[in-house]
């Protein structure tokens, strides 16, 4: 089965390559490092320079980290809300008042035929809205 993929909503890459080459004239060992994938900065560089880059590295891991928890986060509260038979809408919050914007994280309401509805605002980042609408289903649950 072939899945037609849309362009990625968010991407992380790092590239790192550090070599120790030897001049083929002179015999004089020497340092090069690159963070291009086809290496086309590749350059000779101080082990402080290296350290640096390999610190940078490590930085980016991060969001590495960080893409990974996003996307669990996703995982988890699409099973949550199958779980519990909640459906969840996405608003748009640009028309609110800033500070109502800015503190709206979700609500949920019972609708037609005791449907039971979360709303969450449109870009949300999906670690806080797991939070919330967690939280939510508790709180309906113990309503129940």
């Amino acid at each position: 089965m072939s899945h037609t993929l849309l362009p990625a909503e968010r991407a992380v890459s790092l590239t790192l390559e550090a070599e120790v080459l030897t001049d083929a004239d002179t015999g004089i060992p020497s340092l090069v490092a690159s963070t291009d994938p086809q290496l086309h900065d590749l350059d000779d560089v101080s082990p402080a320079r290296l350290r640096e880059m390999v610190a940078a590295a490590r930085e980016r891991l991060v969001e590495f980290e960080r893409l990974a928890d996003e996307y669990e986060a996703r995982e988890t509260l699409q099973a949550l809300l199958a779980e519990h038979g909640v459906q969840m809408e996405e608003w748009d919050t640009a028309a609110l008042d800033p500070k109502l914007r800015e503190r709206f994280v979700a609500f949920a309401m019972v609708h037609h035929e005791m449907q039971r509805l979360v709303v969450v605002p449109q870009g949300q980042d999906p670690i806080a809205r797991l939070a919330a609408v967690r939280d939510l289903i508790a709180d309906m649950r113990g309503a129940a």
